[in-house]
């Protein structure tokens, strides 16, 4: 807490919009740290932590996290080295010969909270400067003037960070698009950090998805266009990889757009709307022994796809169970109506309903 202070207070005479999780010797849950860095749209999250071992009190060298892959994390991994650089060169440790950068995974298999659940909007660390329950390095860190020298490094490391520009990318669809054409490329404007658009045009990578996409970049625009793939998804995920001129990643937001198919999906907004209609169309189904099998499939799926959004929107409301029995019924009279193989659907309904809403 007492590096974490002096940080914010060099930062924020430098100019920066410095947010603390906390401000006093209190207790912040792990996910409300998340919501405070997302909730003000943070650049670059920096957790402040010093390490223990219970197993080797020998132990004391500085350790840089990052979440997941370094390949799929490139922003943070750029922030990690220069920490971790800055901390072998300034501060004191047993091993600092032993210093690394590390993914949070060698913790834990779906890495540490704080970074996982940021990870989507911005770069981060979690800064280990050293071993307390080592006992060198517990007197170090007992020292006032050693915690000020530690503020110093994570100052000049974030200095050297944004020196080197912090690029983005923005979105440029139109505000009354209720939702993407895959038909259509799609445009990103990017902006290199450093007052223009200069990029390294081969350190560019863009996924849907996870896959990796085709894309032309604009070098008088500074304007990426990705041209998706078709998707029946309701809503697909575009990543974009690069470096500016200077080596700084672009940290790959993950930009989560909603297709046609999802809008299509999301018709009603109230889950009483869609129970409604539904029941009205399952009732057609009923009584539509005249109508050809192709629009009694019509019926039946845009019956079904409306208890299942019900369901979507509010998982318990006063009709789930009708809800879940009828999408079991009208699953069954799919199969017998099309060519459709779905046994393994209407056996995990039919265990659904057992095991969730027994009698």
């Amino acid at each position: 807490l007492r590096v974490a202070k002096q940080l914010a207070t060099k930062l924020s005479k430098a100019g920066a919009n410095v947010i603390l999780t906390r401000q006093s010797d209190t207790d912040v849950s792990l996910g409300g740290r998340a919501v405070l860095a997302k909730r003000h749209q943070s650049h670059l999250l920096v957790s402040i932590h010093h390490n223990g071992s219970l197993n080797d009190p020998g132990i004391d060298l500085p350790i840089v996290y990052f979440f997941g892959e370094a390949t799929l994390n490139p922003a943070s991994v750029d922030f990690a080295r220069i920490l971790l650089s800055k901390m072998e060169d300034s501060m004191v440790f047993e091993q600092a010969e032993s210093g690394a950068v590390y993914s949070d995974h060698l913790i834990y298999s779906s890495g540490t909270s704080i970074l996982r659940n940021t990870i989507s909007q911005m770069p981060g660390v979690i800064g280990e400067g050293g071993f307390f329950t080592n006992t060198n390095g517990e007197t170090r860190l007992k020292s006032s003037a050693y915690n000020k020298l530690e503020a110093e490094v994570y100052y000049q490391a974030i200095l050297e960070y944004f020196s080197h520009g912090f690029p983005s990318a923005t979105h440029r669809q139109a505000d009354s698009s209720q939702y993407i054409d895959l038909d259509r490329a799609l445009d990103f404007q990017l902006d290199d950090g450093l007052g223009g658009y200069l990029f390294d045009e081969n350190s560019f990578i863009v996924t849907q998805d996870d896959d990796t996409i085709n894309f032309s970049w604009n070098t008088q625009s500074g304007v990426l266009s990705l041209h998706p793939e078709q998707s029946d998804k309701h809503e697909v995920t575009f990543q974009i990889y690069g470096r500016n001129s200077k080596g700084n990643a672009l940290h790959p937001v993950r930009f989560v757009l909603r297709t046609e198919a999802g809008y299509k999906w999301n018709a009603y907004e109230k889950w009483s709307d869609a129970f409604e209609k539904a029941e009205d169309l399952y009732t057609r189904i009923d009584s539509s022994n005249e109508a050809h099998d192709d629009e009694r499939i019509e019926l039946i799926s845009e019956s079904l796809h409306l208890y299942q959004l019900s369901l979507e929107l509010q998982i318990v409301h006063p009709k789930a169970r009708v809800a879940e029995e009828r999408t079991l019924t009208l699953l069954k009279l799919k199969q017998q109506y099309s060519e459709d193989d779905l046994s393994s659907e209407i056996e995990e309904q039919a265990k659904k309903i057992l095991e969730f809403y027994p009698d």
